[in-house]
């Protein structure tokens, strides 16, 4: 498990599932070091369920997306992971960052968008 004031990531065995929670606005390492330690548990966990609650969610700086894009997308095809889940409510204040990213993720995985982790699950 990973846990900081901007993000908790952990390993939920029963559901196969890589869970990443956002709490609050993080750009550079504040980002980047919650992500590559979800990216180390799908390591860890080949084939697992990557789920994102961004319910907290933000606008990411243009040097993370570019990381992002660059960096940790390819390093997650690695991980054998098809599926990244968004927990987000019906609309929200990042639609414009949700698409930037679902466009980019729907390349190499399924993108499953619901408003509980549970719904994510249901649609798996």
């Amino acid at each position: 498990m990973f846990e900081s004031q901007y993000a908790k990531c952990e390993y939920i065995a029963k559901d196969n599932v890589v869970f990443h929670v956002w709490k609050k606005e993080a750009h550079f390492d504040d980002y980047r070091n919650p992500v590559m330690a979800s990216l180390e548990m799908l390591r860890e966990h080949q084939g697992s369920i990557f789920i994102v609650d961004a319910r907290n969610g933000f606008e990411d700086v243009k040097e993370d997306v570019e990381w992002g894009f660059s960096y940790f997308l390819p390093q997650l095809k690695k991980t054998e992971c098809s599926i990244w889940g968004f927990i987000l409510p019906k609309l929200s204040h990042i639609e414009g960052e949700i698409d930037l990213w679902s466009k980019e993720i729907e390349k190499n995985f399924r993108v499953i968008r619901a408003e509980s982790y549970q719904e994510v699950l249901a649609q798996c």
